[in-house]
């Protein structure tokens, strides 16, 4: 090869390898002005799928906002932007396809090569506007709004750190859509069932349309929780004998499309909700349910979402709670008031952190000297500590206390007579006074119907101030917490007053149970067989009631009283009567209530004239009454409202009481109370 042959070889060389590298590039930009069509189409593509996920995140925020969130910011300015850029990104995507030379009558190469450049740098920036739309989520919880903070209306209740900790976490848990069963656990005494109450207050109209509440206590009594929830959601099951058409009917309308929150307090087993008529279901977003219970174990049976514990006060959150008792004197740095505060703040932590204690406690020492303090912590530390299932042996401590410290006798009497109604039960403070002046509750100078009602709304005032009795629905009634008619009750059979109070059984007691009692309550859910005859020698109160719904009657046997000399207290309620010969030997019985019975001859209870007090007979199906009743000389109180079959009264019959204070006829009071 000559030199020259190889200066054009090089030469070749390189000026192949420089076409090579050029052609590339040309035939990249020769492609931008044959394919424009292809580009256009594909810039479509991708404007359409940004349009689709803006509509998608545009459902998001909807639902966010009917749930009552706050929409994040940088969600808000990329719709506002996605609104703004997509009308621009379809004027520009404009195509001619007949694009051609004016001159030559060719297609117009440059116009298509600019417009598929275009499209090209169009797909890439719509591209990466939807990648920046792609959000995990599209809003937060709004702050708490200012009506929503927690101050409790209840005037025993302090606002706390830890109990606002607990507040924010179950508001947080009832605004999160994924959140539809809430545990408030903790133990008895520390304050859930009046938190989970505040909270129902402040969320009604706010956050959801309805907040029932329904207590179930140890029993968890299935039709007990669907009349209670009825009843406050103005539902009608009288109807419904069975739990299964009154759980349908339930169902339907909590399934109402409203926001419905149903309280369930006091929980002790499981329960599964759908037997009730609570419709907890996936998709289901109209119900939420909160329950409180003593035992964690309980809510993970159930299958909660979201676990609030509930704690006792810390030292200086109880410290504060027991000052509002007792007042700031034991906080003062002189000399001898410091002793007080040492004692004082013993006694304060023997409470244990329990509201419920804290305040019994502090009301019971409020305004006292030293010694009776110091004789206090000297209890405290010699007392047996009660074991009760669920109850702090502590608490125990503190409410016995605070029972032992009560001056008046009278007051003692009638806090343990409470515990003697249900659990949660609204207390009428009329039915008290009854009870309390046909057992000789009271002290001297109680001797008729008006001057013992008088007495125990005042006896009521002292233990409402003590902080053993809670307000009820009015003014006349009272209620008493769940840990305290534990205490009660307790302190009742130490006492040797064994109080059995059974709601929901579906069968009679065990006959050890029934020798032992001294006063039993008893409610039926279902029609059933009573005994022949029962040995009941310490009973002197017996309460028995067969639920509404429930047909036909309880039959009472021939010789069922035959067992129960002192009984002083009897109260039926839709029990068939005729009445049996055995009635006859309650010859102590001073009140009988006869109240939506079914009774036969009835003259048989003139054998009860020498001690029968108060008598009623409202609602039952006589049609004449007895002129026998004429002779219970002694009677005070006779009651024959709502008997609308009663056609006939002899001549003679209501002179001839003539203790009679109180006379109720057709649910009109006729003879009011008269002084003696």
């Amino acid at each position: 090869m000559s030199a020259l042959q190889g200066v054009f070889s090089i030469v070749g060389a390189i000026a192949g390898a420089i076409a090579g590298r050029l052609v590339e590039p040309v035939m990249l930009h020769v492609g931008f002005a044959f394919q424009y069509k292809k580009k256009q189409e594909n810039l479509e593509v991708e404007i359409k799928n940004l349009e689709e996920l803006i509509e998608q995140i545009k459902e998001k925020v909807d639902e966010a906002i009917t749930r009552g969130e706050e929409v994040d910011e940088p969600v808000s300015n990329w719709l506002a932007e996605g609104e703004e850029r997509v009308p621009k990104f379809k004027d520009e995507n404009t195509v001619n396809e007949n694009m051609q030379c004016s001159v030559f009558l060719c297609p117009d190469y440059i116009s298509r090569y600019r417009m598929s450049k275009e499209a090209e740098n169009k797909i890439e920036e719509v591209k990466k506007f939807t990648q920046s739309g792609n959000f995990s989520t599209v809003a937060h919880p709004k702050p708490f709004a200012q009506e929503l903070q927690f101050t409790s209306s209840s005037t025993n209740y302090v606002n706390f750190e830890s109990r606002e900790f607990v507040f924010n976490n179950i508001m947080a848990a009832l605004q999160n859509s994924n959140v539809k069963m809430i545990g408030v656990y903790g133990t008895g005494g520390v304050g859930k069932t009046t938190m989970v109450e505040e909270i129902g207050k402040l969320v009604k109209n706010r956050l959801f349309d309805e907040v029932v509440v329904a207590v179930v206590s140890q029993d968890a009594n299935v039709s007990n929780i669907q009349g209670q929830l009825a009843v406050r959601l103005n539902l009608e099951l009288q109807g419904e004998t069975h739990e299964v058409g009154k759980a349908s009917k339930l169902w339907n309308r909590l399934n109402n499309g409203k926001k419905n929150l149903i309280i369930l307090d006091d929980m002790w087993q499981n329960l599964d909700l759908k037997r009730i008529g609570i419709p907890i279901i996936d998709g289901n977003n109209c119900c939420k349910v909160v329950i409180t219970s003593r035992i964690r174990g309980v809510l993970e049976e159930m299958h909660v979402d979201r676990y609030v514990p509930m704690q006792v006060l810390s030292e200086k959150e109880a410290w504060a709670l027991f000052k509002t008792k007792v007042g700031n004197s034991v906080d003062s740095p002189e000399l001898d008031d410091k002793e007080l505060h040492d004692i004082a703040d013993a006694v304060c932590k023997e409470c244990g952190g329990l509201p419920v204690a804290i305040l019994a406690v502090g009301a019971a020492l409020k305004g006292k000297k030293k010694y009776v303090w110091e004789d206090v912590l000297d209890q405290f530390k010699d007392s047996m500590l009660k074991n009760i299932a669920g109850i702090d042996a502590k608490v125990y401590a503190s409410l016995k206390l605070s029972y032992d410290r009560l001056e008046s006798s009278d007051a003692k009497s009638c806090f343990l007579l409470c515990c003697f109604f249900p659990e949660d039960a609204n207390i009428s403070i009329e039915v008290l006074a009854r009870h309390c002046i046909v057992r000789s509750l009271l002290g001297q100078n109680t001797n008729t119907l008006i001057r013992a009602s008088r007495r125990v709304l005042t006896v009521v005032d002292i233990l409402k101030d003590a902080c053993l009795l809670l307000e009820g629905k009015d003014e006349n009634f009272v209620k008493m917490h769940d840990v305290i008619r534990d205490v009660a009750l307790s302190i009742a059979k130490d006492d040797g007053k064994e109080i059995l109070v059974k709601h929901g059984d579906k069968k009679w007691p065990e006959k050890d149970t029934c020798e032992s009692s001294s006063a039993m309550s008893l409610r039926f859910d279902n029609t059933l067989e009573l005994p022949d005859d029962l040995v009941c020698p310490q009973l002197h109160t017996l309460t028995m009631k067969l639920k509404w719904n429930i047909n036909p009657l309880l039959n009472v046997p021939d010789r069922f009283f035959s067992g129960m000399e002192k009984l002083t207290i009897l109260e039926l309620n839709r029990i068939c009567m005729l009445p049996p010969l055995s009635l006859a030997n309650l010859v102590n019985l001073r009140m009988l209530w006869l109240d939506y019975c079914e009774l036969g001859d009835i003259a048989i209870l003139k054998d009860l004239n020498n001690n029968l007090e108060i008598l009623s007979l409202r609602g039952s199906n006589i049609k004449v009454l007895p002129s026998e009743i004429g002779k219970l000389t002694r009677l005070r109180l006779l009651d024959l409202g709502n008997c609308r079959k009663l056609t006939e009264i002899p001549q003679g019959v209501i002179s001839n009481l003539s203790r009679l204070e109180e006379f109720y006829i057709l649910d009109e009071y006729v003879a009011g109370p008269r002084e003696e």
